[in-house]
């Protein structure tokens, strides 16, 4: 006797083979997904490049124009490192974290201001000045020639920004109390001789004088 050959029937809740159009579907979305990432990426380097390559754009972006113009047209300290070469971030070395919450602040306006609507004047150590100038022993070697070595004072050590303001004028803090001693403020073109009432001596600063 044969038994008849029966064909096995899928219940309802038997899943079927993938079907082609599916992997279509799929092969879709993950080169959308990896186009959005390509672009998010590429939009973050050039904004990050601008940033650290483009003056203007910190400007535009953080509430500094007053900063920028200074930067490129004022006889302030900030202008004469525009003209050596110095940008923006190789003092104000923002990491990436930073950068998103400044991008962040800019697009909701949500910055702390002064009553001028200028941002808050930040606080730099001296790390900052001698990560070029080497040592503030170095920079008092360098104006040592000088009748009174406003970096080799005798009346102790005193902080880099003690006279020197990155955006804004330069504070002549020994003429404050004592005669100018054939030092200049930044900005200021008076000839030597002519501060000292007399010829600059190339002796002067030497042997304690």
């Amino acid at each position: 006797m044969f038994r008849r050959k029966t064909t096995p029937t899928l219940s309802p809740n038997a899943s079927a083979a993938p079907k082609k159009r599916d992997w279509l579907k799929i092969s879709f979305f993950a080169n959308i997904a990896l186009i959005i990432v390509l672009g998010s990426y590429a939009g973050v380097s050039i904004v990050v490049h601008q940033s650290d390559t483009n003056p203007n754009f910190c400007g535009s972006c953080h509430v500094m124009q007053s900063h920028v113009t200074s930067y490129f047209t004022s006889g302030n300290l900030d202008s004469a490192h525009a003209e050596a070469g110095v940008l923006c971030k190789d003092c104000h070395d923002y990491p990436l974290s930073e950068e998103i919450r400044a991008g962040v602040a800019f697009l909701s306006g949500n910055y702390v201001v002064d009553e001028n609507g200028e941002l808050l004047r930040r606080d730099f150590g001296d790390e900052i000045c001698t990560q070029c100038h080497i040592s503030l022993e170095n920079v008092a070697l360098s104006t040592d020639f000088l009748y009174y070595n406003p970096h080799g004072t005798r009346m102790g050590t005193f902080t880099c920004n003690t006279c020197h303001i990155s955006h804004g004028e330069q504070i002549d803090y020994c003429s404050g109390c004592h005669e100018n001693g054939g030092q200049r403020m930044l900005g200021d073109e008076t000839p030597r001789e002519e501060v000292l009432g007399r010829p600059v001596s190339p002796y002067a600063g030497m042997y304690g004088q």
